[in-house]
């Protein structure tokens, strides 16, 4: 199926099949529509056969007493207010004599049964008599072959010209058609016959027209030529073109024609041009050129173009003016507009020509302003603002501005000279201690490659190392504090899966904290969640809050690393019991230099939680710690990915 989409001859078959099936469908339909208006499917078409025959009786019936009664009434048999529904016939002469009235009645059966032949109705009629049922006269005599199809009857009453009253009983026999019937009649009897070949076949081509319609539309827009969907010149045409086409097509059509058959035709002329447009439409809708390759939406995006074109200059030119010239133009323009709608004379142009000389004052007093609070915005806080010029509220303005400006730029010189002095002294004390430690640590090292006799000699030479190499470390902590505090460090940011940093936990120091008689605890979220953090400056900070676990917990107790989430953040909670009694406050261990002992027996820098806050908030997160009793807990809250 996929390979017919792309041929041509498919394309067309279908077309022409839809056109084909569709034509049935409509037929047969109305054939259906005929079935159930008859209430063919409940009584079996005797309600249609019934309705047939009664019809060409009745009319044989009527036929017959019109005939009769206008014979009578010409005969002057009849008196003038005989009532009738048929006035036409209704012409009573005057002048006959008895004679030939009595000719015209004897002459009356014969001229009947020639009016009424055989061969001219398929109907037996007779005058019976309604009590008797004696026939008067008919138009021929029924044999035993002949078999009614109905029969009926209709009772008229006459009034005679000498006032009498006499019932005309009319009886009426439908016989088998022994012409070609008419075309009517012949559906009707098709339609009869065949009710559920009719049904049958309508539903068959509706589903028929249904495929190759459906195929159709499937077929629109591809072609063996090309790959994917490929618009025509036919498919390119705008959708409301299409629409505005056939609606004119149809109403043209619709009043060329004033009789029902010629707008029938005209109708069936438009309906390939109605499938031609879907498939083009089914075409747009797959390449999604539906809305914006309308000929409505290409005029709307030109005026749209042309608008934001004229806004855009009209901002910019609005923007680059001075703040005098626009309030000048504006007065201008109020003016004017006044002056066209006749509100202008002498007074009127002095008091005006007033206003406009304050609002410039007013409009110069603002720009003095707005250049002073430009610079401050820039950072330029060489110039204060001139407020000789200014007047009232505007001077009281300029002023304030100025302290501003004097006390921002205090403030900036201040900071600026602080920072510059902390880098300088960080700088200077890492390179005074990072020069003779470096010789420490090559001396020592050549005393280690050396066989030193002594016990005492080896046992100062450990002493030496360890110092040398905690020394060495507190340089690295002193550099890395300061650049994570100005934020000099790179920060690589990306989405990092939280169980896999728990699997790190677990993994790197599981038997770190082991060997410190320390049990870790890992509870990582139930759910797969991401944070946006750098891995190794979080690695960094884990490795600060796992070697001040390992310096400050107390021995044989468990260390709890847990997952908390919300919508918009992680949180990874390390909780441990400390060793000692925690006398200080969680902001002053956040302090650089500041440790958990007093005493400061165990071997530290204190800048480990320090740096750990430093390096996450660089990477757009929190780093809170709490104290409950001997209760220790450091929170890392990092944005979800």
């Amino acid at each position: 199926m996929k390979r017919l989409l792309d041929k041509t001859w498919a394309k067309l078959t279908s077309f022409f099949l839809t056109l084909l099936f569709g034509t049935m469908t409509v037929l047969g339909g109305l054939g259906v529509g005929i079935l159930v208006s008859c209430d063919v499917f409940l009584d079996g078409g005797a309600y249609m056969r019934e309705t047939m025959y009664e019809s060409q009786c009745s009319s044989a019936i009527h036929n017959a007493y019109y005939y009769l009664r206008g014979t009578m009434a010409n005969a002057g048999l009849l008196a003038d207010d005989t009532p009738s529904t048929d006035t036409s016939s209704d012409t009573t002469t005057g002048g006959i004599t008895d004679e030939e009235q009595q000719q015209v009645l004897d002459d009356l059966p014969r001229a009947f049964s020639e009016s009424f032949s055989r061969e001219d109705t398929d109907c037996h009629l007779a005058v019976i008599n309604k009590d008797t049922r004696e026939i008067t006269f008919e138009n021929f005599e029924l044999t035993d072959s002949d078999k009614p199809l109905y029969s009926t009857q209709r009772t008229f009453t006459l009034i005679f010209a000498d006032g009498t009253k006499e019932e005309l009983t009319i009886a009426a026999d439908l016989l088998p058609a022994d012409e070609f019937p008419g075309y009517s009649y012949l559906v009707m009897t098709w339609l009869l016959e065949h009710i559920g070949l009719t049904v049958f076949l309508t539903v068959l081509f509706l589903l028929l027209t249904l495929l190759c319609f459906g195929f159709s539309m499937a077929s629109a827009g591809h072609w063996a030529a090309h790959e994917g969907v490929h618009l025509t010149w036919l498919d390119k045409i705008p959708a409301d073109v299409w629409l505005l086409a056939l609606l004119c097509a149809f109403f043209i059509g619709w009043d060329t024609f004033y009789y029902g058959l010629g707008r029938l035709w005209s109708c069936m002329a438009l309906v390939p041009f109605i499938l031609l447009f879907l498939c083009a439409f089914a075409a747009q809708c797959k390449a999604g050129t539906v809305l914006r390759g309308t000929l409505i939406a290409r005029v709307l995006r030109l005026v749209w173009r042309i608008i934001r074109a004229v806004g855009r200059g009209l901002r910019r030119t609005a923007v680059g003016l001075p703040l005098i010239w626009k309030t000048a133009l504006v007065t201008l323009a109020v003016f004017f507009a006044e002056m066209l709608y006749g509100y202008v004379d002498g007074v009127f142009a002095v008091m005006k020509l007033v206003e406009f000389l304050a609002i410039l004052y007013i409009a110069l007093n603002l720009r003095i302003l707005q250049k002073g609070g430009e610079k401050l915005a820039a950072g330029d806080y060489s110039q204060s603002i001139d407020t000789r010029p200014l007047i009232g509220d505007f001077k009281r303005y300029g002023q304030r501005m100025n302290e501003l400006r004097t006390g921002m730029e205090r403030a900036v010189r201040e900071q600026t000279r602080a920072e510059r002095m902390k880098t300088e002294l960080i700088t200077n004390v890492s390179h005074d201690i990072k020069t003779p430690l470096t010789s420490i640590v090559n001396y020592v090292d050549l005393l280690q490659k050396v066989d030193v006799q002594p016990e005492t000699a080896r046992e100062y030479i450990a002493v030496l190392d360890r110092q040398s190499r905690r020394l060495k470390k507190l340089t690295e902590d002193l550099v890395e504090a300061s650049k994570a505090s100005s934020g000099a460090l790179p920060v690589d940011v990306q989405p990092t899966d939280v169980a896999v940093l728990f699997d790190q936990i677990v993994g790197e120091y599981q038997e770190r904290l082991a060997g410190c008689r320390l049990t870790l605890v890992a509870r990582p979220p139930e759910k797969p969640v991401s944070v946006q953090a750098d891995g190794r400056l979080l690695s960094r900070v884990m490795d600060n809050l796992v070697s001040n676990i390992c310096k400050y917990a107390l021995e044989d107790t468990r260390v709890y690393v847990a997952a908390a989430c919300d919508e918009e953040t992680v949180t990874i909670s390390f909780k441990n019991v400390s060793r000692d009694e925690l006398n200080i406050s969680p902001d002053e261990l956040m302090e650089r230099f500041v440790r958990g002992d007093a005493s400061r027996h165990t071997e530290g820098s204190g800048l480990g939680l320090s740096i750990a806050g430093s390096l996450v908030q660089l990477m757009g997160g929190t780093f809170d710690l709490s104290i409950d009793g001997d209760l220790f807990r450091a929170d890392i809250t990092l944005p979800r990915a």
